[in-house]
């Protein structure tokens, strides 16, 4: 008996001219293109444009809003939100009936005899009615993802806003740095008119203008560093929010000192009700508990119903028919696979609630790090404001001693060097509080700044 089995599909030929259908490929590309544009938005440079105006002057809030509408970390975190969302769905539909229909043809020459044909067309309609408790479980582990994932999307933000304000006050004290090296090329160049000025009237040396000569270029080198620095800052920053170009923007400066007033303990207790990272881990051990009542039920039995109505015959009309029925199908034996699921479903909550008590450590080691650093910084800028007084007084009884005719020119520059080191330590002081602040608050998971 020879059997042939004819899938038939429906094409469409369509012919046009060469000329014609160049044109329609381009005004489906064209089409295509504004559709998209339509669809996903500017492009990053519209975005970038419609986001920061050039001359705006940006505080550290709204650094961090932009970043987290712009960032593509956090656009790929909500994208992972609505993929488990779609998870939900997709467990949920085991509660919905199945309808599906078939149709089919064969031709079979048995030998010997005549050809026959025959045709078949039938559909058919199925539900679960119970399968005690599985499909709810499954719909339940997927709500409980898509809390975790919300979670993580949220500790994502928490990090964009960390580099934010880190990115931010690095422009900050960048930009105190170059001034503190402006300052110091023009203490240098007026020591170098006075040093000139002494030599030209034959009351100082040579070797002084030639010092103060090479003391100016040394400043101009810092300088040339200190620019180059804030430039890379600036850069930093606007990568930190998510763009690739540095943008002409300007940022306030709010990196003077104000205490940040918490205790240890304040701290501690929010950060464990706060952090996502550890909200996400938690709900993690929840899913785990939920996955181990699903694999431990993985044996349970199925009970469903089923309905079809079928044509079937050699000729036309065809035979008509139906036929329905109740189905119960309980598993006898698996080969221990329900035993072996349960037990590594056991296992894997017991790893994600060690690793829960893990983050947990974790997060007090932070919050104890962050607060210690905020006292050591806090005193270092009051150390370092006293040390700028110091040097400060230093430098005008060099000076004063020099213009006396007593003092030596390595006495200015000496003078002058330290000044310009006290500066750059209270800037650094002063970005180190900050960050201590930023770090301390991230920690306990608030919202930055």
């Amino acid at each position: 008996m020879h059997c042939i089995n004819i899938k038939i599909k429906l094409q469409k030929k369509i012919e046009r001219s060469k000329t014609h259908l160049k044109a329609r490929t381009k005004l489906t590309l064209a089409s295509i293109f504004i559709y998209s544009a339509a669809l996903f938005g500017p492009l990053p440079s519209q975005a970038e444009t419609s986001m920061i105006q050039e001359g705006d002057l940006l505080s550290l809030e709204q650094c961090i809003e932009i970043a987290l509408q712009a960032h593509p970390d956090v656009m790929g975190a909500q994208k992972k939100v609505e993929a488990q969302e779609s998870r939900v769905g997709q467990a949920m539909s085991q509660n919905y009936p199945e309808l599906s229909a078939s149709t089919n043809y064969s031709r079979s020459s048995p030998s010997g005899g005549s050809t026959r044909s025959n045709y078949s067309s039938d559909i058919s309609l199925s539900q679960v009615i119970t399968d005690f408790g599985q499909r709810e479980r499954k719909i339940g582990i997927e709500r409980e993802n898509v809390t975790a994932t919300g979670f993580e999307a949220d500790n994502t933000k928490r990090n964009i806003a960390y580099g934010v304000s880190e990115a931010y006050y690095g422009v900050l004290a960048a930009k105190r740095n170059v001034s503190v090296a402006e300052d110091t090329v023009r203490q240098f160049e007026e020591h170098l008119r006075q040093a000139q000025g002494f030599y030209e009237a034959g009351t100082a040396p040579r070797f002084d203008v030639t010092k103060a000569q090479v003391d100016l270029s040394n400043a101009r080198l810092e300088l040339i560093k200190a620019r180059s620095s804030l430039e890379i800052a600036w850069k930093t920053l606007s990568n930190a929010m998510g763009f690739a170009d540095t943008l002409s923007y300007d940022i306030a400066d709010d990196m003077d000192f104000k205490a940040y007033d918490i205790t240890k303990q304040e701290a501690l207790a929010r950060a464990f009700e706060n952090r996502p990272d550890l909200k996400a881990q938690e709900t993690g051990e929840v899913t785990a508990q939920k996955s181990l009542e699903l694999a431990a039920r993985g044996d349970s039995p199925t009970l469903s119903a089923y309905a079809a109505y079928n044509f079937e015959g050699e000729n036309f009309p065809l035979d008509e028919g139906w036929n329905f029925g109740v189905t119960m199908s309980i598993p006898l034996f698996d080969g221990h696979l329900v035993e072996y699921q349960t037990k590594e479903a056991a296992a894997n909550l017991e790893e994600v609630k060690l690793a829960t008590s893990s983050l947990r450590n974790d997060i007090s080691l932070e919050i104890e790090e962050g607060y210690l650093s905020l006292i050591e910084y806090g005193e270092s800028v009051e150390v370092s404001r006293l040390m700028v007084r110091q040097a400060e007084e230093n430098l005008e009884l060099a000076l004063g001693r020099y213009q006396a005719g007593v003092g030596s020119p390595i006495e200015v520059t000496d003078a002058t060097v330290a000044l310009n080191d006290a500066r750059r330590n209270y800037v650094q002081a002063l970005y180190d509080y900050r960050m201590a602040e930023i770090t301390l608050k991230s920690a306990m998971g608030e919202n930055l700044p």
